[in-house]
């Protein structure tokens, strides 16, 4: 038995200590969403309520099937990401 830990050998061609890139996937119920044209404004708050991200942007949100493709729509939905650079862009 021995006491001794094991320890990591560092990688030459790894990157420096860069954070893990994290998404918070957010979701938002609109009733009755159609599938023509909306208009979506996203604003991000911080703590204070000082506005950290305002954009809008226009989506045509699609029919969604929950049962399969061979039954009628169960709604309609829309997918959106926000960038890095602060982009607000349909997925």
């Amino acid at each position: 038995m021995t006491t001794e830990s094991a320890t990591a050998t560092e990688d030459p061609a790894a990157p420096p200590d860069v954070p893990e890139r994290f998404v918070w996937p957010g979701f938002a119920d609109v009733r009755d969403l159609p599938g023509k044209p909306v208009r979506v404004t996203l604003v991000f708050k911080d703590e204070r309520g000082a506005t950290m991200f305002d954009r809008q942007i226009t989506v045509t949100p699609q029919p969604t099937y929950p049962n399969g493709r061979e039954c009628s729509p169960g709604g309609h939905q829309a997918h959106l990401r926000v960038t890095g650079e602060g982009s607000l862009i349909p997925r």
